[in-house]
């Protein structure tokens, strides 16, 4: 069973085969064999020709599955003799389009490019909103009531939206090559525009943001005031103090200003204890990436590591793999309840089997646990992390509550 990670079947495999022409063997030159190779040859070759023999004697088995497949007409021979060729492959679409009128070749599109929103992804994006969308290999399939090439499977899905086009009064998006789908199916995604915290020298004390909007305490552990000001999600601060009250900690954000854990999370200037000078850590109970090179915190932010359900697993690890983009798909669920489809998510670090660290395009709770096991970051830190690790770099998973 694979992990209950992020899913990316699209991955392409590492291996390269077959190997370059500079990796190849050169080609050995044929030598003569000697009188006593070519006896063993000549009996060897005898063998061979006996037991093939006798395997003639014995009828062939051919799988009944293969001979029971029918044969598929040729798209011109389909259209000329219906009646002698199965209901199947590229003829039988070609004949159910020229029954419904579709013209052949079907005409050529005028696609307008949709740029990602605020520059911040490689990509446009959408959520399909209607269960079962269809997408079709041309508009006009879709206008003249043709089965779609495929239908979406009911869950949260995402899709790229490489560009727009309209026919006969109904827009369309183009989210594949050769792929379109009804505009009214898919809604804009509005990619988080946050990012974390970059560092020329170390912090003194530790450093963190707001998960929610809260009004500030006078004191520790007091009802802030009628009039006492709010702090706003995603807010950054430097730790001015810490005090315990009843089961938490309460933290000066700013001169006299206090505010309960739960509402904040934290990155500490110093690795976590076990994990080595440089490292990438991911504190799962805060809820936060620190970047450490030689010990010193070079970078932290906010992430989404994986639900209650589907958690991110501790331990030290190494990324394996980097891709720009790729496909993420998965259902753990038996009844599929938590079914998700997203299409080029940006900027993968691959460091635990199917778990990556990864831009997340699709919401903006960091801060809070939301994913099926991957580490989400927003798109700008996700770009940044990305384009500073290096294969093999150390990845610190932990949590610092226990």
């Amino acid at each position: 069973m694979l992990p209950r990670g992020c899913l990316a079947p699209f991955s392409p495999d590492l291996r390269r085969w077959p190997p370059a022409a500079a990796e190849r063997r050169p080609a050995r030159r044929a030598r003569p064999l000697p009188a006593a190779g070519a006896l063993i040859w000549a009996a060897l070759w005898l063998s061979l020709v006996t037991t093939s023999a006798a395997r003639a004697d014995t009828p062939a088995q051919t799988p009944a599955l293969i001979d029971d497949l029918p044969g598929v007409c040729a798209p011109s021979t389909q259209l000329h003799f219906e009646a002698d060729c199965p209901d199947l492959g590229p003829g039988a679409y070609l004949q159910q389009a020229a029954a419904a009128g579709l013209p052949y070749p079907l005409p050529a599109l005028e696609i307008s490019p949709t740029l990602p929103y605020r520059g911040l992804t490689p990509h446009a994006y959408g959520r399909v909103l209607t269960d079962t969308a269809g997408l079709y290999r041309h508009p006009l399939e879709a206008l003249i009531g043709l089965p779609p090439l495929r239908r979406f499977e009911k869950g949260f899905v995402f899709v790229s939206v490489l560009g727009r086009t309209v026919v006969d009064g109904t827009e369309f998006y183009q989210v594949n090559p050769g792929e379109y789908m009804r505009a009214a199916d898919v809604g804009e995604a509005r990619p988080s525009g946050y990012t974390g915290l970059f560092f020329a020298g170390p912090p003194p004390a530790p450093v963190g943001w707001l998960i929610n909007t809260v009004q500030v305490s006078a004191s520790p552990g007091a009802a802030p005031a009628a009039d006492a000001p709010y702090a706003g999600r995603y807010q950054s601060f430097q730790v001015a103090g810490v005090q315990r009250v009843g089961e938490w900690d309460w933290y000066e954000i700013g001169p006299g200003q206090w505010v309960e854990q739960r509402n904040l999370a934290l990155v500490q200037p110093s690795p976590p204890p076990g994990a080595p000078p440089d490292v990438i850590a991911v504190d799962t109970y805060e809820q936060s990436l620190g970047v450490y090179r030689g010990g010193r915190l070079i970078f932290a932010t906010l992430v989404s590591s994986g639900s209650r359900a589907f958690p991110t697993r501790p331990g030290t690890f190494q990324v394996w793999a980097k891709f720009r983009y790729g496909r993420m798909t998965g259902a753990y669920f038996d009844d599929r309840r938590d079914y998700y489809y997203l299409e080029d998510v940006p900027w993968i670090l691959y460091y635990d089997g199917d778990r990556a660290l990864h831009g997340a395009y699709w919401h903006d709770n960091f801060g809070i646990k939301s994913s099926h096991g991957c580490v989400n970051l927003s798109p700008r830190d996700a770009r940044w992390l990305f384009d500073f690790a290096q294969i093999g770099d150390t990845v610190f998973v932990f949590n610092s509550g226990q």
